[in-house]
């Protein structure tokens, strides 16, 4: 199953979009999937359900930084010039 049908899998059982994106993609990084959902819970329905930014991007945004994140600058600028 590709990443994309384990995400969609994961909302239609009940995940939001920043749960769903966010699990699927942190697991293999190492964060464990309960701890992934935990995370992105505040995300979910556009952040705090206000309808602001979709939760799929905030999920996804998210696991750029999980993978590529970090203090120093080199981090900072690479996650950057991801999320752009």
């Amino acid at each position: 199953m590709s990443s994309v049908d384990e995400a969609v899998s994961r909302f239609q059982s009940g995940n939001s979009c920043s749960q769903a994106v966010f699990s699927t993609y942190a697991e293999p990084l190492g964060l464990d999937g309960e701890t992934a959902r935990k995370v992105a819970t505040g995300f979910g329905g556009g952040m705090g359900r206000m309808g602001h930014a979709c939760g799929a991007v905030t999920g996804a945004l998210m696991a750029l930084g999980l993978k590529h994140g970090g203090a120093d600058s080199q981090a900072k600028e690479k996650t950057g010039e991801l999320v752009r």
